[in-house]
């Protein structure tokens, strides 16, 4: 789920919610006709409402970061899953994956990669081709050189991402891959401490240097 559905569905309580309450006071007012002391408790509980309905969405999002009942593996292969930032150099970032990768199966991972001004120019499409043009490329280059890998593009929460993979991909480890400190998108504080706190998977962090821009127009 993206930052615009979420925000989208969060008006979409509060106007349910504010338009439930304007009825109720209405029929309060031309039926029950309570007294001021009455008004003032009726505004208590539509303030309490409201700050509910605020928060539901948030609480749903924590329960989508969660990976209860990982995927089996249905072979004794190993596998190895990437949640890779769509600005990371592939090439750099597919000689890291081989480097750990043995024989594995690896999954390659690319969340969204939102800008600061995504709420204002909703740019989420050209947010998501970016981040499908990186996957594609790193699952090509992983490819070329021989290895069994396939990929998927994520939401625009690394570890949403990690644990939705992993309802579906049976990893035994993970590998998040981010560009480096002054340069990453993922700014979340603790990142590896709180991929690692989802899952008794082993969870490990590289830096993998941004491809510059000019490169990564002239390789499209």
């Amino acid at each position: 789920m993206s930052q615009i559905e979420r925000h989208r569905g969060t008006v979409v309580i509060l106007a349910a919610l504010a338009a439930a309450l304007v009825a109720s006071g209405l029929i309060v007012g031309f039926v029950i006709k309570p007294p001021p002391l009455g008004w003032v408790g009726f505004a208590i509980v539509a303030a309490v409402v409201l700050g509910l309905g605020m928060l539901a969405p948030l609480a749903f999002e924590r329960t989508r970061v969660s990976a209860l009942r990982p995927a089996e593996a249905t072979t004794p292969q190993r596998r190895l899953l990437v949640i890779a930032d769509p600005n990371c150099d592939e090439s750099v970032l597919c000689d890291t994956i081989l480097a750990r990768l043995g024989d594995a199966i690896v999954h390659v991972v690319v969340p969204l990669r939102v800008s600061r001004l995504h709420f204002v120019t909703d740019d989420e499409d050209r947010e998501r081709r970016k981040a499908r043009e990186s996957m594609l490329r790193t699952v090509a280059l992983l490819q070329q050189r021989a290895a069994t890998a396939t990929g998927s593009v994520g939401s625009d929460k690394p570890l949403e991402s990690m644990t939705d993979a992993l309802g579906s991909f049976p990893a035994a480890q993970v590998l998040l891959a981010t560009p480096p400190e002054e340069e990453s998108y993922w700014l979340e504080d603790r990142l590896l401490t709180k991929a690692r706190a989802l899952t008794r998977i082993p969870v490990t962090q590289v830096v993998v240097p941004s491809m510059p821009p000019r490169a990564r127009n002239d390789s499209q």
